[in-house]
């Protein structure tokens, strides 16, 4: 992989884990101190760099290396062969579409540029009975990281009742529950959602 690419993925990857770094549940992470949530608005997008490795896994490991200039900079392991960025729309509720619909995708592999017509990882492919979507963050003591999961219900009742069942015990709730559905964001995949500015309609930040 070229330098160039991995700069350009390891900039993409920095700037949306800006908000929040994602993280699957592991025993040994210790226990949730801060749990914090954002839920999905009409109008706004999600944002999913995933991460494309021969392993077939999603976690990314980077070594560093000195440049012909003296400068430390970060490397992607040979397992590495580039990116997906994957677009989302929050719709308004609607029932001929779908709350969280896939909108685009531009993929980066060994240097040459696609627009696949799928996400590489589908993470929000939700029933049609799902009309909120939250997600939910959990920060650890043991590691500077966060658990970040997915959360669909079909009612705000029934979303707060799924979030107060995951967040005590989430390696052992999240999953589907009588309330709605709770799923893991694969550790290594970043999620973000995005809102635009009033200054500009063609202008997204990041809406955490």
């Amino acid at each position: 992989m070229t330098l160039k690419i991995q700069a350009g993925f390891i900039a993409i990857l920095a700037a949306a884990l800006t908000g929040c770094a994602a993280r699957t549940p592991h025993e040994n992470m210790g226990t949730p101190i801060n749990r914090s949530y954002v839920d999905l608005e009409p109008g706004w997008r999600i944002r999913v760099v995933t991460p494309i490795l021969k392993s077939g896994t999603f976690k990314v490991q980077t070594e560093q290396v000195r440049n012909s200039a003296g400068m430390i900079e970060l490397k992607t392991s040979d397992d590495f062969t580039g990116f997906e960025i994957d677009y989302y729309a929050v719709n308004a509720l609607n029932r001929h579409r779908p709350f969280i619909e896939f909108s685009s995708a531009v993929a980066t592999r060994n240097g040459k540029r696609t627009k696949p017509s799928q996400p590489l990882f589908p993470l929000f492919d939700l029933p049609a009975t799902v009309h909120y979507v939250r997600l939910l963050f959990l920060t650890r003591v043991s590691q500077n990281e966060h658990d970040q999961a997915i959360l669909a219900a079909s009612s705000v009742a029934e979303l707060d009742a799924l979030t107060r069942r995951v967040e005590p015990s989430p390696a052992e709730n999240c999953k589907p529950q009588p309330e709605g559905i709770c799923s893991w964001v694969p550790d290594g995949i970043s999620v973000q959602p995005e809102k635009r500015t009033h200054a500009s309609r063609e202008t997204w930040v990041p809406a955490t």
